[in-house]
């Protein structure tokens, strides 16, 4: 169902009448320690797409953000999320720029996963329990932040390479079960349309 939704966000997003934009696509290395998360429980790697306006003169009061939506999905069964955000573009010179960015991300992964030390439970269940604490992240809410930064060189006027750090916790806002999920990678950009 997640995959459906953003598949529709991302046509929407591409497909506005003279809407310029990007289109992203990338591999992240899953689930790392980064020091707001604590990473390692799951694998595998994080195959994210996705698509981002241009600059949006039309939200001038928050500095002219630019919207996106990306998905990311998890090569081993791990968790997959959906997340939607602003970002801001600071360019360093011509070629390169530092682009941070804030959203809500919802997921598929482990929320409030059942303890193995609860009472009367059979030591076939204790097993299970345990084994999918030790594989599977608990996030401690379905609704998670989308903190995001990228590092971007423009290779030429139409696609770019990105260095991507994307990060999902609740704050501790919903208790104090919070692990984060952290990803780190590389993402080819399309740009179409005009940039602004």
């Amino acid at each position: 169902m997640a995959r459906t939704w953003i598949a529709a966000a991302m046509l929407t997003l591409a497909t506005t009448p003279a809407m310029a934009g990007e289109a992203m696509l990338g591999v992240y290395a899953h689930d790392i320690s980064d020091r707001v998360s604590f990473g390692g429980t799951e694998h595998g790697q994080q195959i994210v797409a996705g698509v981002r306006t241009t600059s949006l003169d039309e939200l001038s009061l928050i500095f002219k953000p630019r919207l996106h939506v990306i998905a990311g999905v998890n090569t081993r069964g791990g968790t997959d999320y959906v997340a939607a955000g602003f970002s801001w573009r600071f360019k360093l010179g011509d070629r390169f720029y530092f682009q941070p960015g804030i959203g809500g991300a919802i997921h598929n992964g482990g929320v409030n996963l059942p303890s193995p030390l609860e009472p009367g439970l059979t030591v076939a269940e204790q097993q299970r329990r345990l084994r999918r604490l030790q594989t599977r992240l608990d996030l401690g809410s379905r609704v998670l932040f989308e903190p995001e930064w990228s590092l971007g060189w423009k290779a030429s006027d139409r696609m770019s390479v990105e260095l991507s750090w994307i990060h999902l916790s609740h704050a501790q806002l919903a208790g104090k079960q919070n692990p984060g999920l952290g990803d780190f990678g590389l993402r080819a950009v399309y740009r179409y349309g005009m940039d602004r």
